[in-house]
C-alpha cells in the first residue's frame, strides 16, 4: 500500500514538472507593470474623466440702467473698472448721477491709471469697459473727461461718467449712441473677459 502511494506521489511530481515545461508560469515581472506604463494608464484615465469639463465661463451681464443697474451700482460703493482695449484696470466710487453713474477714481494712484488709458490726456472719447460689482461683471462705457463736481479731489479735477444699457446723458437727456456702441462691444467680448481673468489669476468660479 505504501509503495503504491509513493508511486502515485512520484507520478504527480513528474506530471507537474512536465506541465511546467509546456505551460509558461507567470513571473512577478510579468505581473507588475512599469512605472511609465502605469503613468500612461493613469493619464489616459484622467483624460477620460475630464471629458466635457472646462473652465467655467464668466458671463458679461448687459442690464438696463433704469431697471437694474441704478439699483446695483448704488452711490458711494467702490467698484473695479476694466478697460477692455488696454487691459488696464482701476477703481472708482459712484458719487452721483441719475441718468447714468457719475464716478471718481478713489485715489491719486487710480487717477493716474485712468489717465494713462487715455494716453495721458483727458478726452471725451468713449471706451468700452467691464464693471465688476460684487463679483459679477457688467457691460459699460466710460468717457475720460473730468467735469463738474470734484468731491474726492484725487487729481481728476472733476468726475467722469459710466453708462450702461439705455442710460442717458444728463445734459440732453438722450441715449448716447457712442456710449451704447461701447456697451454692446463690452457685452459681446465675453471670451476676452475670461482670458483676462485667467491671465490675472482671478478666480470667479
Amino acid at each position: 500500500m505504501k509503495v503504491k502511494l509513493l508511486s502515485i506521489c512520484i507520478s504527480l511530481v513528474y506530471c507537474c514538472v512536465f506541465c511546467s515545461l509546456i505551460i509558461p508560469y507567470p513571473t512577478m515581472n510579468n505581473l507588475l507593470i512599469s512605472s511609465n506604463a502605469e503613468q500612461e494608464i493613469n493619464d489616459t484615465y484622467e483624460e477620460e474623466e475630464t471629458v466635457g469639463l472646462s473652465y467655467t465661463t464668466v458671463p458679461v451681464l448687459n442690464l438696463d440702467w433704469f431697471e437694474y443697474m441704478n439699483n446695483y451700482f448704488t452711490k458711494y460703493i467702490t467698484i473695479r473698472v476694466i478697460d477692455i482695449k488696454s487691459g488696464e484696470e482701476y477703481f472708482v466710487q459712484r458719487l452721483g448721477g441719475y441718468n447714468h453713474a457719475d464716478v471718481q477714481a478713489i485715489d491719486a494712484q487710480n487717477t493716474a491709471k485712468f489717465k494713462k488709458i487715455y494716453g495721458g490726456q483727458w478726452s471725451w472719447v468713449r471706451r468700452p469697459v467691464w464693471v465688476e460689482i460684487d463679483g459679477k461683471f457688467y457691460a459699460g462705457s466710460t468717457n475720460g473727461m473730468p467735469h463738474g463736481f470734484d468731491i474726492l479731489q484725487t487729481g481728476e479735477g472733476g468726475h467722469t461718467c459710466i453708462h450702461f444699457l439705455n442710460s442717458k446723458t444728463h445734459g440732453t437727456k438722450r441715449v448716447d449712441p457712442d456710449h451704447q456702441n461701447c456697451v454692446k462691444y463690452a457685452s459681446t467680448h465675453v471670451d476676452e473677459l475670461n482670458e483676462y481673468l485667467k491671465n490675472n489669476n482671478v478666480n470667479n468660479n
